[in-house]
């Protein structure tokens, strides 16, 4: 008869588990400044239409709450998903709170920002998944 070993639960550290999640987010909108610094530049100094500019910024968001999702799931070694997620989470409720701040939310559809909260939710999951894998 043959006999299982239960494998133990790891303890994670929380307050290293929301320092990272934090520094995850602070890196993220460095990558989102600089997509949108990027964007304004584009839309300066050349011809390009606001749309372009648009799509500059979409991509800064969409590898910002990737950078966010996979940084954050790095405090585990599993459940890469939800830790994802939830750097995603707190990225999209960071750029709620930063976008009301300095009123630029008001012009938004509300489709806009539901498009946004579902990219960032879904880039930043994959990136847990993927950051989990990479570890091993």
């Amino acid at each position: 008869m043959t006999t299982h070993k239960l494998k133990s639960k790891q303890t994670l550290d929380m307050p290293r588990a929301v320092l990272a999640m934090i520094k995850a987010n602070v890196m993220a909108y460095v990558v989102t400044a600089i997509f949108i610094l990027l964007g304004s530049i584009v839309l300066t100094y050349t011809n390009a239409s606001a749309a372009i500019e648009n799509w500059i910024v979409l991509i800064g968001i969409i590898l910002s709450a990737f950078l966010a999702g996979f940084d954050t799931a790095k405090v585990d070694t599993r459940n890469g998903y939800k830790w994802g997620a939830m750097g995603g989470v707190l990225y999209f409720i960071l750029f709620l709170v930063l976008g009301t701040l300095i009123n630029q939310l008001k012009g938004l559809a509300p489709s806009a920002i539901f498009m946004i909260a579902f990219v960032v939710l879904i880039s930043s999951t994959i990136a847990g998944i993927i950051s989990v894998n990479y570890q091993k």
